[in-house]
């Protein structure tokens, strides 16, 4: 008489188990059906450079004297530290990659930077563009680029550094 109580009761447990089942799998269905098509779609991350503005920046940036917090030449042992003057050339790629190689005009010297942008602003005359570099170690600069649309010339703007033109190579 065990034996046929454990086996009816494996059986009612069972038919428990089905029954629920089946009641998720309707109730999932109907959960599908009725949610709104926004919810299914994956939200875009960033917005996306059009294409014609990817590819190579170029510009010079002039010797200038570093400046303190307080906006006055640095000064170190009664010398103004003065930075020589820069080559910039940016690669701007698909996926929001940039890179940079900077070129010290008096001595030659070059470093390399890699990282990623993102649009800061975009209107129907320019688009800027904030590049966050590396060069692997301890420089981290940041960059924005203002690009005219029309000619794809513009302006780079560092911190603590003054601005300089740019323009697209053709």
């Amino acid at each position: 008489m065990k034996k046929n109580n454990i086996v009816s009761n494996a059986i009612i447990g069972v038919a428990i188990l089905v029954a629920v089942s089946c009641g998720n799998n309707n109730q999932n269905d109907k959960i599908n059906v009725t949610s709104s098509p926004a919810e299914e779609l994956p939200k875009s991350e960033e917005p996306v450079l059009a294409a014609e503005y990817l590819g190579n920046y170029h510009g010079f940036q002039e010797s200038y004297n570093l400046k303190n917090q307080y906006g006055d030449d640095m000064v170190i042992n009664g010398n103004a530290v003065s930075v020589p003057s820069s080559d910039y050339k940016f690669l701007i790629k698909e996926k929001n990659i940039v890179s940079l190689q900077q070129i010290n005009l008096s001595d030659n010297s070059r470093i390399y930077y890699n990282g990623k942008y993102s649009i800061v602003s975009e209107n129907e005359d320019k688009v800027e563009i904030k590049c966050s570099l590396s060069d692997g170690s301890t420089s981290n600069p940041n960059y924005v680029l203002e690009i005219n649309k029309i000619d794809k010339s513009g302006f780079c703007i560092g911190s603590n550094e003054p601005k300089f033109a740019i323009e697209k190579n053709k």
